[in-house]
C-alpha cells in the first residue's frame, strides 16, 4: 500500500467547504477529489486532510493523503486528475510519503492569508473582502504584536468543541503581519493550530480597530479575557485562503511525479 500525498488548490466560492456532506446538491472539495481518484485508481479512495476549510474559503496549499493498492505511476495519475477535475479545483503536486505520514496529525504549522480591499474591485470579487474601511498595515501589525507566541485564543474563536468547557484554546502563533498589496492589505498568520473562525475573527477585529470600535492598544486585554464578546465580528470567508501546510523533515516525499 502506497501512502500518497496531494497538494491541492481550489476556489472555494462554489464549494460547501472541504468535508463531504453526503447531501444531494451540496458540492464539496473532498467529494470531487475522491470521486475522480476512485474512478482513476479503480478502488475506493478516502482522503485525510490537513484542515477542513469552511464554505467559501480558498486554498493554495491544502494537503491531503490517501492509501492505495494501485501501482499506477504518479505521472499518469497527475495527468488524469488534470483532465478530469473541474476547473475550480486542481492538484498541484503528488508524492509518495512514508507510511506514518498523516496530513493532519503530522503537520507542524498551517499558514493562512486574508486579502482586504481598499475599494470595490470586480476581478477580486469572491477572493477578497471590501470592509468599507482602509487599514494601516504597519499600525495593525504593531497592534497585533501581543498575539504572537503561545496563548489561549478563545477570545477569537467561534463556537465549536474546541471552545466547550474543559477544552483548551492554546495555539502557538509564530508569525503575524499585515502588508500592502496593489488592491489593499493582506493579512498573513502562521501557527501550529487554529481555532474555529480564528483567522476570520482576527480580521474582523482589525476592521473594528480601523473603524474606532476597539482601541488598538487593547488587544493584550482582549486576548487575556478569553471572552469572544471582547473581540471584533467574524469577517466573511471570501478573503481567506489556506496558503500552506508545513511538515517535519521525516515526512519528506519518497518519490514525486515529474
Amino acid at each position: 500500500m502506497r501512502n500518497v500525498r496531494l497538494v491541492i488548490e481550489y476556489d472555494g466560492g462554489r464549494f460547501h467547504g472541504w468535508q463531504a456532506q453526503a447531501r444531494p446538491g451540496v458540492r464539496t472539495v473532498q467529494e470531487e477529489l475522491e470521486a475522480v481518484l476512485s474512478r482513476v485508481l479503480r478502488e475506493r479512495v478516502l482522503l485525510t486532510v490537513a484542515g477542513r476549510t469552511d464554505t467559501g474559503v480558498h486554498a493554495e496549499g491544502q494537503v491531503a493523503n490517501f492509501r492505495t493498492a494501485s501501482d499506477l505511476p504518479l505521472s499518469r495519475l497527475a495527468r488524469a486528475l488534470a483532465g478530469l477535475l473541474p476547473a475550480d479545483v486542481s492538484v498541484r503536486g503528488l508524492a509518495v510519503v512514508p507510511p506514518s505520514f498523516h496530513a493532519r496529525h503530522s503537520a507542524v504549522e498551517r499558514r493562512y492569508s486574508y486579502r482586504l480591499l481598499d475599494a470595490p474591485c470586480a476581478p477580486w470579487a469572491g477572493r477578497a473582502w471590501w470592509p468599507w474601511a482602509r487599514l494601516d498595515a504597519a499600525a495593525m501589525t504593531a497592534a497585533f504584536a501581543p498575539l504572537v507566541g503561545e496563548h489561549d485564543f478563545r477570545s477569537f474563536a467561534g463556537k465549536s468543541p474546541e471552545t466547550a468547557p474543559g477544552a483548551h484554546g492554546r495555539c502557538r502563533v509564530r508569525h503575524l503581519e499585515f502588508t500592502t498589496w496593489e488592491r489593499g492589505v493582506i493579512f498573513r498568520v502562521h501557527a501550529n493550530r487554529f481555532l474555529y473562525h480564528m483567522v476570520r475573527n482576527f480580521v474582523g477585529t482589525a476592521v473594528a480597530i480601523a473603524r474606532g470600535r476597539i482601541e488598538a492598544s487593547a488587544l493584550a486585554e482582549v486576548l487575556a479575557a478569553r471572552d469572544r464578546r471582547r473581540a471584533g465580528p467574524t469577517a466573511p470567508a471570501d478573503g481567506l485562503t489556506l496558503a500552506a501546510v508545513v511538515y517535519p523533515a521525516h515526512c519528506a516525499p519518497l518519490g514525486a511525479a515529474p
